[in-house]
């Protein structure tokens, strides 16, 4: 005997707001999202024999090298801290991006032959590079109060930032993970952007040897809203100024928006491209 209880019918042809459906899929596959992040840092880690320890080497090595070469340009101390600060949040930033703009390519067969929203493998790539991140923070601490700064209560207000971050990631991701399906080209540009964008943003140096036109460049950084959230808790031990709170903020939610409605509006089409 047939039920004469409604079942759903999926209808591809039905009226769709690709924004508000996007953003269901992406909440009935967040179980996926897990399991690909899991997945991702079990084959990255799976034979190295310091496993998450790489996440801090390579940092520390750079932030070493750094502050020995440019210790001059410094006035204040804790140059060690500033600039490994600055380095882990770029790590995580470059990675979660370019990882987000490769995974369109590198499960293209899955998109091709099964159906999967195509955003999630673009937030498992974020998650994965915010799971590293959240890794080397207790090294990082270690290695701040050995040079002097000891944790307070203040140091909760970095999940502001890191949040910010985590936006950001998610919507330029999202940008070149679409522009990346059509034109793959995308990557090699990215890559070379991202270099720019790496100088232009005070990452290694502080601000004030940056020129008058550096300055004003920084005022629509979002990266240079967020590193200084970040170091002025860990730093001056205080909470940064509303306007650079609201300003990340505001830059991370628009380059979302940005990002979700371009990758809402062709994703339909990855299939067909891949």
């Amino acid at each position: 005997m047939v039920s004469s209880k409604a079942r759903p019918i999926y209808d591809s042809a039905a009226f769709k707001i690709p924004f508000i459906y996007t953003l269901r899929e992406l909440y009935r596959y967040r179980y996926l999202i897990g399991h690909l992040v899991s997945r991702d840092l079990k084959v990255r880690y799976k034979r190295s024999l310091l496993g998450f320890a790489w996440v801090m080497l390579n940092p520390l090595l750079l932030m070493g090298s750094l502050a020995f070469a440019f210790s001059s340009l410094f006035s204040g101390q804790h140059i060690e801290i500033y600039v490994l600060s600055g380095i882990l949040l770029w790590n995580t930033f470059a990675q979660g991006t370019t990882a987000a703009m490769s995974s369109m390519h590198a499960n293209s067969g899955t998109l091709r032959r099964v159906y999967v929203p195509a955003s999630v493998f673009v937030f498992s790539a974020v998650g994965s590079a915010l799971i590293n991140l959240l890794f080397s923070l207790v090294p990082f601490t270690i290695l701040a109060m050995l040079f002097g700064i000891l944790p307070t209560w203040r140091w909760l207000y970095l999940i502001i930032p890191i949040f910010q971050l985590i936006l950001l990631c998610m919507g330029i991701g999202l940008i070149v993970s679409s522009l990346a399906v059509f034109f793959v080209d995308t990557i090699e540009i990215y890559a070379a952007l991202l270099q720019v964008y790496f100088f232009l943003t005070p990452v290694m140096y502080p601000l004030t040897i940056l020129p008058v036109t550096a300055l004003q460049f920084q005022k629509f950084n979002p990266m240079f809203y967020i590193l200084t959230n970040f170091r002025q808790v860990i730093l001056e031990q205080r909470f940064p100024a509303l306007r650079l709170t609201l300003g990340a903020t505001f830059f991370a939610l628009l380059i979302l928006l940005i990002g979700w409605i371009i990758f809402s509006k062709v994703k339909d089409r990855f299939a067909y491209r891949l």
